[in-house]
């Protein structure tokens, strides 16, 4: 039996989420902040290099591909050849997966010395910023698409529904292309 949703629990619920983001937004400016103190502090054993480096490819692999997806399947619904119900699925599949590629980069990112005083390498690091704040922003489009009918269509939401999906897309890819482009850049000039 579910419970009916009075406002009361409906504001309870919108504030817990927005609280649930503060901490999200914290978590990532923290989580970076502390992998470039070790980028810029410790210095790695040589034979870390490596395996770093896969790993950091690794993460860029399935952090990229999980926004790629889940970009794709949102244009497909906005072209009407996919569902609402199609794009909620994807996003329940790939989240953690662009999550787990945050949090690898950060991670395996901290062990290859990046050079800050490159503005490449620090253009690289917004990039990654960028792409995990929007992470955290997208769980509150998440949840408004998830209170809409499923058989929606793209074209019938209000126009400002719209146009935060379609930025949302926007900066998703932009940042994640960015950190892929400087990252080859980077690496193609040691």
């Amino acid at each position: 039996m579910s419970i009916p949703r009075t406002p009361r629990r409906l504001a309870e619920r919108r504030r817990a989420a927005r609280h649930r983001r503060a901490v999200g937004y914290w978590g990532v400016l923290l989580a970076m902040l502390v992998s470039l103190w070790i980028g810029t502090t410790v210095a790695p054993p040589a034979w870390l290099h490596a395996p770093a480096l896969f790993g950091h490819l690794a993460s860029v692999i399935v952090g990229l591909g999980a926004a790629v997806l889940l970009e794709m399947s949102g244009l497909l619904w906005m072209l009407r050849r996919a569902g609402l119900d199609d794009l909620r699925r994807v996003e329940r599949t790939v989240s953690g997966l662009a999550w787990l590629g945050i949090v690898g980069l950060l991670g395996t990112g901290a062990f290859l010395q990046p050079d800050l005083g490159q503005p490449l390498t620090a253009i690289k690091m917004i990039a990654v910023l960028v792409a995990a704040m929007n992470g955290v922003g997208m769980t509150r489009l998440t949840d408004e698409l998830a209170r809409l009918p499923s058989g929606v269509r793209f074209a019938a939401l209000p126009r400002k529904l719209q146009a935060w999906c379609v930025w949302s897309a926007v900066v998703s890819q932009s940042a994640w292309w960015t950190a892929v482009l400087i990252g080859m850049l980077n690496t193609a000039s040691r």
